[in-house]
């Protein structure tokens, strides 16, 4: 085939049954028809940015938990204030009769 059966240059043409089928070759992306050189700096650039999000969807997960562990941290702390204050008037508190 001297036009690669209508595929591009950097593209594997298959014969099958009906007509043909085209795949681009190791190296090149694209639908068989038209193929283009992969770029390393596409796949770096890609790969960086999922990796900061990934790392920023952390970040705001961590910040959450810390979050939502110093709310209950603080209601815990608060809630045994209460207490100990109630137990510290019950121990203070002095009955009517021994008051003269």
């Amino acid at each position: 085939m001297e036009d690669n059966g209508g595929c591009d240059s950097n593209a594997k043409c298959t014969n099958i049954q009906g007509g043909f089928e085209c795949t681009c070759q190791t190296g090149y992306s694209g639908d068989g028809f038209n193929c283009a050189e992969k770029s390393e700096s596409n796949q770096q650039v890609g790969i960086g940015v999922g990796v900061t999000f990934g790392l920023l969807a952390l970040i705001a997960l961590i910040v959450l938990i810390l979050f939502f562990l110093r709310k209950k941290v603080n209601f815990l702390l608060i809630s045994s204030n209460k207490i100990k204050t109630k137990i510290k008037y019950k121990m203070i508190e002095i009955p009517k009769e021994t008051r003269n």
